[in-house]
């Protein structure tokens, strides 16, 4: 396990035990001065390079059924799973994933003991003759304390025509998110394919919901018969923060990011990066985490939403298949406490298409396409100068996008519990020291960017640190873009100058 760890309020890296020598090494505090930030890149003749562009393609991705237009069905079952465990809390500390960084957890799982099976589920659940002449059951979940939900139905056999969905208890099925059974059939093949043979590769995550209350409804067409659903709902991950809960909120409480944080909103110039960032939902073993991604451009400009983030948060095929993206997630004016209207959650997942602990890469394309007015970010394909200024995009403690500057004092390499300084041909990492702002945890897999005349590129991906506020001269590390391409290349393509 890494053991250089992204530092979260009384977290500290382990990097800090090692003062003297490895953070030295690293570029953090010792007695070699810092090289002064510079714009310049390493090569002066048209560095390789991917430009960036916003999005104008839309692509013909396969939406949800619509729910029908009547209210919802009257659940048949109803679970009161009661409070929670005392340690089920907001500021409970995320567990270190075994390759580095911290994510931040949102959510815990809680076993529904009642559903653990599929034959416990078909005792369970009553069908009822809908209006269209087909079969349709709901059940209603309840756990105390919460302020979302997301279920987690295991699939032994579903028919491709069904409606899956979930709402609020006590909303209607309008408001519900639904799904399709062709759809988790395809996300479910998707685990297997990747060879996952765990039980959790069965699992398909439904979107997260507002409340402590959840209906979960099947509907199945004329015709078709409920002895083909084989389903369970083993566990459900309880919530601290859904997107749903904050936006309706009149008084925003996020992440609670630290105070040397700058509001990305404050500063305009950096509009067009920011709308490539987008804050990261996912489940791993029934918690709920967050992370921050970036969709990034490929040569072709093709519109396709790949997209960027971090092995340590998406290490594989079966937790991509339960990512949700946030964009536009920041304040609506500079330094205000309003949401930005505009912000929007995508569901439907990811097929991940590389991941590396090498360079901590995760590289995958989404499932749902992003809004329109998001900007796929360009990336420069080779190594930046010592010194050279960088920029990043964050969410750190899942908060509102915030914007932090700094410059690069030297190249590192990390390998299992530790990160030396290294020379630009062996190094994986590039080291970051923070003039403005600073890194937490919901930060992990955020980009940083490095300028090229009037625009920007992403040079790297947060893995880990022991920058804070109250550790300014802490060092950051971020995976290096540029060695990762050599894989990347495959879906990004190669830039003429290449």
């Amino acid at each position: 396990m890494r053991e250089c760890i992204h530092a979260s309020q009384s977290m500290r890296c382990v990097l800090a035990v090692w003062a003297a020598i490895t953070l030295a090494s690293c570029g953090g505090g010792g007695g070699d001065a810092a090289a002064p930030p510079s714009q310049s890149l390493q090569a002066s003749h048209g560095p390789a390079r991917i430009e960036p562009y916003e999005r104008v393609i839309t692509l013909a991705v396969r939406k949800s059924a619509a729910a029908p237009a009547q209210g919802g069905l009257m659940p048949s079952l109803a679970i009161e799973l009661g409070s929670p465990p005392g340690e089920f809390t907001p500021t409970k500390a995320s567990p270190t994933p075994a390759d580095g960084g911290i994510a931040r957890q949102i959510g815990a799982p809680r076993a529904v003991s009642a559903l653990a099976t599929p034959e416990d589920t078909a005792r369970a659940l009553v069908w009822q003759v809908t209006a269209a002449g087909g079969l349709a059951t709901a059940a209603r979940l309840r756990s105390d304390g919460a302020v979302g939900l997301r279920l987690g139905l295991e699939v032994r056999r579903l028919p491709s025509s069904a409606q899956v969905r979930v709402r609020p208890s006590g909303s209607v099925t309008v408001d519900a998110d639904t799904v399709s059974g062709q759809e988790i059939l395809d996300a479910l093949a998707r685990n297997r394919a990747a060879g996952d043979t765990r039980r959790a590769a069965y699992t398909y995550w439904m979107p997260a919901v507002a409340g402590d209350s959840i209906t979960l409804e099947i509907e199945l067409p004329p015709g078709v018969d409920a002895a083909q659903v084989e389903v369970a709902v083993p566990q459900l991950s309880h919530l601290w923060w859904t997107h749903a809960a904050v936006a309706a909120a009149p008084a925003l409480k996020l992440g609670g990011a630290g105070a040397c944080n700058a509001d990305a909103t404050c500063s305009p110039a950096y509009d067009f990066e920011a709308r490539s960032i987008a804050r990261m939902e996912y489940v791993r073993d029934g918690g709920a985490y967050l992370c921050t991604g970036t969709l990034m451009a490929d040569v072709a400009a093709s519109g396709t939403p790949y997209f960027l983030g971090a092995n340590h948060c998406v290490g594989d095929q079966t937790i991509a298949s339960t990512l949700s993206t946030y964009w536009f997630y920041r304040a609506a004016t500079c330094n205000s406490n309003t949401l930005d209207p505009a912000a929007t959650r995508v569901n439907g997942g990811a097929t991940l298409l590389y991941a590396s602990s090498v360079t901590d890469t995760a590289f995958m394309v989404l499932r749902g396409s992003p809004p329109a007015g998001t900007v796929h970010a360009g990336s420069l394909l080779q190594p930046v100068a010592v010194g050279t200024a960088l920029t990043g995009l964050h969410h750190p403690l899942g908060d509102l996008l915030k914007l932090s500057l700094g410059s690069t004092p030297s190249y590192a390499r990390c390998e299992d519990t530790r990160c030396t300084s290294d020379g630009v041909d062996s190094s994986n990492f590039l080291t970051l020291r923070w003039s403005s702002g600073t890194t937490e945890s919901g930060s992990s897999g955020s980009p940083v960017f490095a300028s090229l005349g009037s625009r920007r590129y992403v040079v790297g991906q947060l893995f880990a640190g022991a920058a804070s506020c109250t550790r300014p001269d802490g060092n950051d590390f971020y995976g290096r873009f540029d060695r990762a391409y050599a894989a990347l290349r495959t879906w990004l393509g190669s830039p003429p100058t290449d």
